[in-house]
């Protein structure tokens, strides 16, 4: 789970993003260094002797004994001193590449068919450097995923990803041009509302009167 701050109104929101589909997985993510592997790493060059401590501290801009308290483990290597640290000890490729924004193009309903806006020039932080370069967000507008997305909620749709899978989640358009977010079923195809409102039903679908927008794979909720 991602926790961001919107801070673009007086009021600051908290928001949380979590994945929607259980089996997804970013294998190609690299997890951010710690400081205590910084610090592993400062120690092994510094036994090799790769390089002097009074010229490490020219590096990152104090005095050589700092170098020395940080060995000992009396001093925390500093916020700002993080990154120059990792640039001198070579350890670039372990980080994660920067997450790009994700374009926020619209809203889906989350209810009966109807059509989806594809106006906003916004966008949201990307809760992972791996997704797809082609990901985007939508709002979901109605109560019909409630369960798992309420009203007002942000999913995420990756678009290349058109095979159907039961039990996960998609966007999907009829052939009218309207779309939905719903859960897909098999025998027979179906989506399905996840609501507390038992009002809403389920819809069959067959192989000519819909396709596959893309699957909702993470979902951002207001806090």
């Amino acid at each position: 789970m991602l926790i961001y701050y919107d801070n673009r109104n007086s009021k600051q929101e908290m928001i949380t993003m979590s994945v929607i589909d259980p089996g997804l997985r970013f294998p190609q993510c690299a997890v951010m260094l710690s400081h205590d592997e910084i610090l592993a790493e400062l120690k092994l060059q510094v036994a090799e002797k790769r390089f002097t401590q009074k010229a490490l501290a020219d590096h990152l801009g104090i005095a050589p004994p700092r170098i020395a308290e940080m060995l000992q483990g009396q001093r925390r290597i500093q916020p700002h001193e993080l990154p120059k640290l990792v640039d001198w000890l070579g350890m670039q490729e372990d980080r994660p590449p920067a997450a790009r924004p994700i374009p926020l193009l619209g809203e889906v309903p989350g209810g009966n068919w109807r059509e989806a806006v594809r106006q906003s020039r916004r966008s949201i932080p990307s809760p992972d450097p791996s997704m797809p370069s082609s990901a985007y967000a939508l709002r979901v507008v109605g109560d019909s995923m409630d369960l798992h997305v309420p009203d007002g909620a942000m999913i995420i749709v990756d678009p290349a990803d058109l095979d159907l899978w039961p039990g996960r989640f998609y966007v999907v358009q009829n052939a009218d041009g309207e779309t939905t977010f719903k859960q897909y079923q098999e025998s027979p195809a179906r989506l399905v509302p996840c609501s507390s409102d038992p009002s809403h039903r389920e819809m069959p679908i067959s192989g000519g009167d819909f396709r596959v927008v893309g699957r909702v794979i993470w979902r951002a909720s207001r806090m």
